[in-house]
């Protein structure tokens, strides 16, 4: 008797004690990011605190981590937060005077999102801004127009800034100078599902997050061990040394360290490094247009002159209503005389232009004659262009874009194609022609078509090739390397030229080196079948220099960079692929020079070993002439090669020659990109220098 009596007073003074706390969580599975109520209650008049540990996650009041809770009448509501990271969170509430210990577990679960991997767009550069490619060790300078994707860096130098932007979202990334970043991830779709994640090596970035993010939605900023995430707001993240800092100048920044989280709210900074037991939270150092302006270089000031007061003048009153950046210019001009095949035009052309984000448009009044004595014909000219002098002949389009990560299109003035490493078709292009390319791009694949067709005019409407040379190309990245394939059609069933090439390229990049093999397959007219190889590395030097160096053997019959910058005039005065030439191996060196944006210099040369041979040597310098005084910038620009180069003893001089071309041309702006031009060239045939001067405009 006694002893039941002893165990029944054991058991109610162990309810007393453990079983009169009571700790209720609204919810114990939780995504990542996400919040429940925790509800706590007790009968027990003597139970007035508990101290709180945590395994991972946090509250809406940091100071419970530190101070613990107070129970006032035997209750208290605390908000839980879920930490960045899946896993199990335990909960522990206790106190220790009262030997009272209550442990609750929450499981956290990431949500499976719905998503798509999405890029960030360039808004902004300035300065120096070096990018890694995704799976590439190689840093190259970024272009303004570059696409920024997933699991790629960026490092912006002592005097570089970048403002990106996601396409679709308003989510934008303001990185500052002396900064590395690298892009974990970047994955959305159109329910508003967010997966955004790059980590903080060094360096400073503001980020606005004018989106509410769906739950499971995550837009993570990492530096170690420290994690802020957010749900739509604005704040700043700087990491140096082994200190970081993130202040928060709207809404609230969910910062974990070590597991642990505290919410930053607006108005207050965020301060931990390494040698701390605990991060500070305390008041805002400064706002955010002083922080932007100090991660923000400076641009040297500019003298006062009447030109620089109308352009300050200019945007002052400009406002900006969009994101989307837009620029209207005066488009393509053209008065002067023009080549097209072996046919002689002067031409008189004007096509304003206008750009609004990834479109572009430009209606185009085109207008020529065929000689300085002959009427004047509205339209483009070409031999299949009806002599029309319909004034409204001379309206059509003459440039068309639309550029979206996942498509490309654009119709305008040729641009230099190179395909592979450049065996076959180096440099191509169609000169004062139009065409039409486009791209379809997926996460790892591009897939394009050049086809080489041009509007002459709207009434009547009547179009034409301005090349029988279409091609398709397939890029892709295979992991362990990437694969270009290219098709070449020629459309003419008339020529002695090629029927159709087909060109393989494997390339790797390998730190500063690009290694790659190119194989080439190209049919002829009357059925006969040639073929090359090219083997060799490419070395970087960042952002000044690269040099390429390779080995290559060609069949009987294959013509080393057919298809190049003269292939247009070449077939035009029936020279064709030579069938006679020997099969031979070959060493060929390619030299880029670069000093941005002052200098561009290529050097290319392949000596091939058989006596029937012919080694070519090609070379291209573009050269940008700051502007000095009230004289404009000035643009000067060389091309040159030469067949049977140091090989015919015939010659009289070592560089113009019978086997050499020649171009050359002296730029001078006049009107935004469009301006006066002197052009000089060596007619190798005929011996003699030609002269043209034109005012049109340059695409550089």
């Amino acid at each position: 008797m006694y002893k039941k009596i002893s165990l029944i007073l054991f058991l109610i003074s162990t309810l007393f004690i453990f079983g009169n706390l009571v700790i209720t969580s609204e919810s114990t599975k939780l995504f990542v990011g996400e919040e429940t109520e925790i509800l706590i209650s007790t009968n027990q008049s003597t139970l007035t605190h508990l101290n709180v540990e945590i395994s991972s996650g946090g509250f809406d009041d940091p100071l419970i981590l530190f101070d613990g809770i107070d129970l006032i009448n035997g209750k208290a509501q605390i908000k839980y937060l879920s930490p960045w990271r899946a896993g199990e969170s335990i909960i522990k509430f206790y106190n220790e005077e009262l030997n009272i210990e209550k442990t609750i577990k929450i499981n956290i679960v990431e949500k499976i999102l719905d998503t798509q991997k999405t890029t960030l767009i360039i808004l902004e550069k300035k300065g120096n801004v070096l990018y890694k490619e995704p799976n590439s060790d190689i840093w190259d300078s970024l272009k303004d127009d570059t696409i920024i994707q997933e699991e790629s860096e960026l490092l912006t130098l002592k005097d570089g800034f970048i403002h990106l932007k996601e396409p679709t979202l308003n989510i934008e990334i303001k990185v500052s100078s002396e900064t590395q970043l690298f892009l974990k991830k970047l994955r959305a779709s159109e329910n508003g599902d967010i997966d955004i994640e790059y980590e903080l090596k060094k360096g400073a970035t503001v980020n606005k997050i004018k989106e509410i993010l769906a739950p499971g939605s995550k837009y993570l900023v990492g530096s170690g061990s420290v994690v802020a995430g957010v749900r739509g707001t604005e704040f700043g993240f700087e990491k140096k040394g082994d200190v970081a800092k993130i202040r928060t100048f709207e809404g609230t920044v969910y910062t974990m360290v070590n597991n642990k989280l505290f919410p930053v709210t607006v108005g207050n900074m965020f301060n931990y490094s390494t040698t701390q037991k605990s991060p500070q939270i305390q008041r805002l150092d400064k706002p955010l247009e002083q922080y932007e302006k100090e991660i923000t270089p400076e641009i040297p000031k500019e003298p006062e002159t009447v030109e620089n007061k109308l352009k300050k003048e200019e945007a002052q009153n400009s406002i900006e209503e969009s994101v989307v950046k837009s620029k209207a210019n005066i488009g393509n001009i053209s008065f002067g005389k023009q080549i097209k095949g072996t046919n002689s035009y002067l031409v008189y052309s004007f096509a304003p232009s206008l750009d609004i984000g990834p479109v572009g448009l430009g209606i185009g009044f085109n207008a020529y004659q065929e000689d300085i004595d002959s009427p004047l014909y509205y339209g483009l000219p070409s031999k299949e262009a009806s002599r029309s002098d319909n004034l409204l002949s001379a309206i059509s389009i003459n440039y068309l874009k639309f550029d979206f990560p996942m498509f490309y299109i654009r119709y305008g003035i040729s641009p230099s194609y190179t395909k592979g490493l450049g065996l076959f078709m180096n440099n191509y292009y169609i000169p004062y022609s139009r065409v039409l390319d486009t791209e379809i791009r997926l996460n790892n694949l591009k897939i394009g078509v050049h086809i080489p067709y041009e509007i002459l005019s709207f009434v009547p409407f009547e179009f034409s090739k301005s090349s029988d040379i279409l091609f398709g190309y397939i890029d892709a990245d295979l992991g362990i390397f990437n694969a270009e394939f290219t098709a070449i059609l020629n459309t003419d069933s008339n020529s002695n030229d090629i029927n159709q090439a087909y060109l393989t390229t494997l390339y790797k990049d390998i730190l500063f080196f690009k290694v790659g093999v190119e194989t080439d397959v190209v049919l002829t007219k009357d059925g006969t079948m040639v073929y090359g190889l090219l083997a060799g590395p490419t070395i970087k030097f960042p952002p000044y220099f690269q040099f390429m160096f390779g080995i290559n053997y060609i069949s009987d019959g294959f013509n080393i960079e057919y298809l190049n910058a003269y292939y247009e005039y070449n077939i035009a005065n029936n020279y064709y692929l030579d069938l006679g030439t020997e099969s031979s191996f070959g060493l060929i060196g390619k030299s880029i020079f670069t000093i941005s944006p002052y200098l561009n210099m290529i050097i290319n040369y392949n000596k091939l070993f058989s006596e029937n041979r012919d080694s070519i040597l090609n070379g291209e310098i573009m050269l940008n002439i700051p502007s000095l005084g009230g004289m404009p910038q000035l643009t000067a620009g060389f091309s040159y090669t030469q067949y049977k180069f140091l090989e015919d003893y015939t010659v009289d001089n070592i560089f113009l020659n019978d086997n050499a071309n020649l171009q050359g041309f002296i730029y001078y702006p006049v009107l935004e990109n469009s301006g006066i031009i002197y052009s000089i060239s060596y007619n190798m045939r005929d011996k003699k220098f030609e002269y043209t001067l034109n005012f049109e405009t340059k695409e550089f």
